[in-house]
């Protein structure tokens, strides 16, 4: 396939909704019945379906549709057999299921059924407050979140309204009037006779199904292009039938995932597989027929393509293999390099050091004039396009075209949000410094890997004049520093300058600004640390993008071969 090649173009789009070999069966289910189901392990989830999306206000709202009559839409279910499962999720959970014969698979209305299920049965959901919900028969509505302890015996737990026998018992303990009793009962009857419309799938034929998996975007909260993705061609998308092609996402992931560099999101890894396979990255899974789904990337290169790009990633510039300095896929500015590099070490695995360093010139410089821009759809396909096989030095020339050589400026210092750019560059930039403690270097690893910030506030955004908070919601503001020290203020205050000099230097912290925090002078702290990290980070980027010099290119992207190189 040429690079220029569209999926369109291959007139194979319809193949892929053929028709079912027998029309879905239309039933009506009412919410006891399915509760019935779901608690006898007959109902339960694919691992291709997506994860839980809803939170506990979309599952509120789903209550109060079934109490005022209102429709809900229809569910989809495929008849399958399952083995016994001592494992099958429920919201949050787990069923001890036996092996069934014509059981449900759920096609589509996960996020209804489980939240029907996790609300309504008695199941142990181990904290997940999504499913916590009560009904207030003074209000007659449906409400979110624990019962305060003065009304325990006054507003009915949703998982009381699931049984008949909960009921009975909590109402001989409660203390309603006759008139709310009744309003309890009644609306039990509403929402556990509440009936739905529902179709069964019995088919064997992948092709229809992965047509069926494709077209389930219209009910809910809309499929995700890798959730279709995932469905279709994933290793586990089409349990107990033949396998087609697998190209699992999941799997994919992890093998991202080197030397703590991180598993990116699912979305990020499906652009990366149609980038590496020539397509544009942004194309709807609709967009492409049997004939360009043949033409992705196979299972093993891809993952071996993604191994290279995190260890690229991750390398310093100034290692004998350089790479971008980046250690972390959390600390990436721009996820769309990641897709690129993608493509490129799928066409060259081995490149050599000089365009190694061209490499990450090109990525610093995209961030410096924000080539590399999220919303920049239209430069990630360009550039998509400008990395050709067999043109290595062609393709790198063309990439550094499109990111420009932009002058150095100074750096201006932002309120820090860490899914920002600009925060995640000042991040790298302090990172670069090699942070310290007082008994020694800080772990990234260990913060990213257990989900702490990262950079953490050293004073508290309130102590300061309203004139002041701006600067004070800046990295200027940040350390970091792990969670041992549990007030960063107080413990820089503990630290000397003559002993601890380093540590303090590895966070721009001078002896001037640490007498201004012993000092309890936080705007003088914060004035003082705000210059130096501009000055900082202005060097960092200009550095790592090689502004301000001549442009000097790699010999070998001068010439069309090795061969045209001269001698010394």
């Amino acid at each position: 396939m040429t690079e220029e090649q569209n999926p369109q173009d291959e007139q194979s789009a319809p193949s892929l909704y053929v028709p079912l070999p027998k029309q879905a069966t239309a039933i009506t289910l009412n919410v006891r019945k399915l509760l019935g189901k779901v608690l006898a392990g007959e109902v339960r989830v694919p691992a291709f379906q997506r994860p839980l999306r809803w939170g506990a206000d979309d599952v509120a709202k789903l209550f109060d549709s079934l109490l005022k009559g209102y429709p809900i839409g229809s569910l989809l279910f495929w008849k399958h057999n399952f083995e016994r499962d001592s494992k099958v999720p429920v919201g949050s959970a787990l069923l001890d299921a036996p092996a069934v014969l014509d059981g449900w698979y759920i096609v589509d209305g996960q996020q209804r059924t489980t939240a029907l299920a996790a609300s309504l049965l008695d199941l142990d959901q181990h904290g997940d407050r999504r499913w916590e919900l009560y009904f207030d028969p003074e209000s007659n509505t449906v409400q979110r979140g624990a019962i305060r302890v003065e009304n325990l015996h006054r507003h009915v737990p949703l998982r009381t309204l699931g049984d008949l026998r909960r009921l009975g018992r909590w109402l001989r303990e409660c203390e309603l009037s006759e008139e709310q009793q009744r309003r309890v009962e009644e609306a039990q009857q509403r929402l556990l006779d509440y009936e739905f419309p529902a179709y069964l799938l019995e088919t064997d034929d992948v092709d229809a199904l992965r047509g069926v998996f494709a077209r389930l975007n219209s009910t809910g909260v809309r499929m995700r292009a890798d959730e279709v993705f995932q469905a279709l061609l994933g290793a586990d998308a089409k349990p107990g039938l033949a396998q087609r092609r697998s190209l699992d996402l999941a799997s994919l992931q992890e093998s991202t995932d080197v030397d703590g560099f991180g598993q990116p999101p699912r979305n990020e890894v499906l652009k990366a597989v149609l980038a590496m396979s020539g397509f544009d990255p942004s194309r709807r899974l609709d967009d492409f027929g049997d004939a360009a789904m043949a033409q992705l990337v196979e299972m093993d290169d891809a993952a071996e393509a993604l191994r290279r790009t995190a260890a690229f990633l991750q390398a310093p510039a100034d290692a004998s293999e350089p790479g971008a300095g980046i250690p972390a896929y959390a600390f990436l500015p721009y996820p769309v390099v990641f897709v690129l590099l993608s493509r490129w070490f799928h066409l060259f695995p081995e490149p050599d050091e000089a365009i190694r360093r061209a490499l990450g010139q090109w990525l610093w410089r995209g961030v410096a004039t924000g080539v590399h821009q999220r919303a920049a759809v239209s430069a990630m396909r360009q550039q998509v396009r400008h990395i050709h096989n067999g043109e290595m030095a062609d393709s790198m020339r063309r990439l550094l075209d499109t990111v420009g050589e932009p002058s150095p400026r100074e750096w201006n210092l932002d309120p820090f949000h860490m899914e920002h750019a600009a925060s995640r560059v000042e991040i790298l930039a302090l990172l670069s410094r090699e942070p310290r403690d007082r008994s020694g270097p800080v772990s990234w690893r260990a913060l990213v890997s257990s989900g702490q910030r990262v950079a953490r506030e050293i004073f508290r955004v309130d102590v300061f004049e309203r004139g002041e908070r701006a600067m004070a919601r800046t990295a200027a503001n940040r350390a970091l520093l792990d969670l041992r020290h549990t007030n960063l203020r107080s413990e820089l205050r503990t630290w000397s300058w003559d002993t601890d000099r380093a540590a303090l230097e590895s966070h721009l912290i001078d002896e001037a600004g640490l007498k201004d925090l012993v000092d309890n002078e936080p705007a003088a702290f914060l004035s003082r640390r705000s210059a130096r990290l501009r000055a900082f980070v202005t060097a960092f980027l200009a550095s790592r993008a090689g502004l301000g010099g001549p442009r000097v290119l790699p010999v070998s992207m001068y010439y069309e071969s090795s061969s045209e190189v001269p001698s010394s």
